[in-house]
């Protein structure tokens, strides 16, 4: 879910943003408040619990107040008949009841992710500051929760802060059970190279029931998404990571899910095609692409890193199949805009893969795939970009009526220009409650990099370009600085880029 890299050439330079060894995990124990007589949990995202999802959208890289590039994190109401822009909210660091202080560089909203931490019914948005600096540890890095209530977010606690100076805790976020206990729990990344694991219910002053701090064996962790792929009622963790001296191979690993937590070792998840070993990825994301009851894994390999071997492909995507073993490596999908169906043409440099993102878009009960291409040609125009969506099938992915949209296609608002990024990042969620994802878009080059985000409306064929919205910083009293990179990251999708 998180595209990876600050720059990615001069095509893309506006797009994005200037951005101890232990054998088991360490637990150490918290106090904990006592829960609601009747416990009830919401759907993730559904912050004021009206059973809609709802939409929190990024600008890592805007402003707040005189403070440049502290972020702020907006949130965008769900309703059955109102546009999406009908009710919103901003949330910085110097926000009323907002934990810590905005400071220059903090990057407040640079992973987001969500669940019902204290089972109220109402779900609670958490926030990655990955730059903020507590105290003297600089650039350590920061997760705060913001609470969900019946009128929606407000007030919040920290969680967790960096270990050390440079640390980049927060950097990506994944929510899920992974203890099977009912109660939902954090996972996040401390120096990209250990999973810090907060075990739920949480407190109101941000404690959680205990933690666990899983120790990566030196790969760096680019992204998290959480999903049950053995479907044994507890939430499994998958990493894309990567090795800092291979830093062409990256992996996918995934940790199971067990009465005690997460699994103290990584399952590598690996295949060796014509003498290489594949495949892995930069962002990741979780869902039942089969309709089979496995979650399954959907790893996004944009084009950053792939070698001369490679080129051409502009990118990939790979699907592992959940099963009651997990993931079956054999039965894996690898997917390219060389692949018979896929719309478009490959291209190096198109970024194929970036910022993946897997629900149901059309309500067969097949979860879909959508992937940007945010550093697709469209035309003559360089680095406008694109998104593909793929549909769900019983044999995982299938390239029959797959769509492409860009800013040209017809009811999508606005024009394509060089260097929006148009699909920089990319979401699918429900904001209408008729069972149907939106295709939430992101194009964090629009304006000079200030950024823009698309909603496209879910249907029975899948998102459709009639009756598009696009906003920008004016519809949520923002500044358009350039560089805030809006639509960076959404509360179900998260990028890496710096």
């Amino acid at each position: 879910m998180t595209p990876h890299q600050l720059s990615r050439g001069p095509a893309l330079a506006v797009a994005v943003m200037a951005v101890a060894a232990l054998t088991a995990p360490l637990v150490i124990a918290a106090p904990t408040d006592a829960r609601p007589a009747t416990p009830k949990k919401a759907a993730a995202n559904d912050f004021n619990g009206d059973g809609i999802r709802d939409l929190a959208v990024a600008a890592p890289g805007g402003n707040a107040g005189k403070r440049v590039k502290a972020g702020h994190v907006s949130v965008l109401y769900g309703s059955k008949t109102k546009p999406v822009t009908a009710r919103t909210q901003v949330f910085h660091q110097d926000s009323p009841g907002i934990p810590g202080t905005a400071a220059a560089g903090d990057q407040f909203g640079a992973a987001l992710a969500s669940g019902d931490l204290d089972r109220d019914g109402h779900a609670e948005l958490v926030v990655g500051a990955s730059k903020d600096s507590p105290g003297s540890r600089k650039e350590a890095g920061s997760v705060s929760v913001l609470w969900g209530g019946p009128k929606g977010l407000s007030g919040g606690a920290t969680l967790l802060s960096g270990s050390g100076p440079h640390a980049l805790l927060g950097k990506s976020l994944a929510v899920g059970d992974f203890d099977g206990d009912g109660d939902q729990d954090i996972a996040t990344t401390n120096d990209q190279s250990q999973v810090r694991v907060l075990l739920g219910p949480f407190t109101r002053d941000g404690s959680p029931a205990a933690t666990t701090l899983i120790v990566n064996d030196g790969e760096r962790i680019t992204d998290l998404a959480a999903g049950d792929v053995n479907r044994d009622g507890r939430t499994d963790l998958v990493a894309a990571r990567y090795n800092p001296d291979l830093y062409e191979h990256p992996e996918t690993a995934v940790w199971m899910g067990t009465a005690k937590g997460l699994a103290h070792t990584a399952r590598v998840l690996r295949k060796h095609i014509n003498d290489r070993t594949t495949p892995g990825g930069d962002n990741v994301d979780v869902g039942d692409v089969n309709r089979d009851g496995y979650a399954d894994v959907v790893v996004g390999r944009d084009d950053f890193r792939e070698t001369d071997m490679d080129g051409g492909k502009g990118g990939r995507i790979i699907f592992f199949p959940g099963s009651a073993s997990g993931p079956v490596v054999s039965r894996l999908v690898v997917l390219s805009q060389n692949t018979k169906g896929v719309p478009g043409t490959a291209a190096y440099r198109d970024y194929f893969g970036s910022g993946v993102s897997v629900s149901d878009v059309n309500g067969d009960g097949y979860a879909d795939i959508a992937t940007g291409l945010p550093g697709k040609k469209v035309g003559t125009v360089q680095a406008a970009g694109a998104v593909v969506v793929l549909r769900g099938g019983a044999t995982g992915p299938s390239t029959t009526g797959a769509k492409l949209f860009t800013q040209n296609t017809a009811g999508v608002p606005g024009i394509s220009e060089p260097n929006d990024a148009f699909g920089f990042s990319t979401s699918l969620i429900d904001l209408t409650g008729d069972g149907r994802a939106e295709l939430v878009v992101g194009g964090t080059g629009e304006d000079q990099g200030a950024g823009s985000v698309w909603v496209l409306k879910g249907s029975r064929s899948g998102p459709v370009a009639t009756g598009a919205t696009a906003f920008g910083h004016s519809a949520l009293g923002t500044v358009a600085a350039p560089l805030s990179a809006l639509g960076f990251s959404f509360s179900n999708a998260n990028t890496y880029r710096y």
